[in-house]
């Protein structure tokens, strides 16, 4: 993988690779939005780091997308989206690291959240492209 640093992570104890800060920031806030032409709405989570299975990340996991959960339930973000079809807005994950398989469980878990609000939580593994 290559770094802007020059660095690649580091492999934790279980060989997985371990990031070097947080993967997920800003927990509080919506990354990116953007509306599509036909009527939806993409939230993008950008993910800078591998997903390891520390409890820290699992934690900012579940923040993060219940964040935006929250936020796409304000009539105040409604309005100023346009009140997007909400079978039409969708939650992206967009990590193109490595995803270990406790954080993918936590994700799935946050998938069936989201679909209980009517919402679409995708994992985009090749945002670059």
């Amino acid at each position: 993988m290559w770094s802007v640093f020059g660095k690649r992570p580091a492999a934790g104890g279980n060989g997985f690779p371990k990031p070097e800060w947080p993967p997920i920031q800003e927990l509080d806030s919506i990354d990116l939005v953007g509306k599509r032409d036909d009527g939806g709405l993409d939230l993008v989570i950008c993910v800078s780091q591998p997903l390891d299975d520390d409890p820290d990340t699992l934690d900012r996991i579940r923040r993060k997308i219940t964040t935006y959960l929250d936020t796409i339930e304000l009539d105040e973000f409604q309005e100023q989206m346009g009140h997007p079809p909400r079978e039409e807005t969708e939650i992206i994950l967009a990590c193109e690291h490595p995803i270990h398989p406790a954080a993918q469980a936590v994700i799935e878990q946050c998938m069936e959240a989201a679909a209980e609000r009517g919402v679409v939580l995708l994992i985009d593994t090749s945002p670059g492209e």
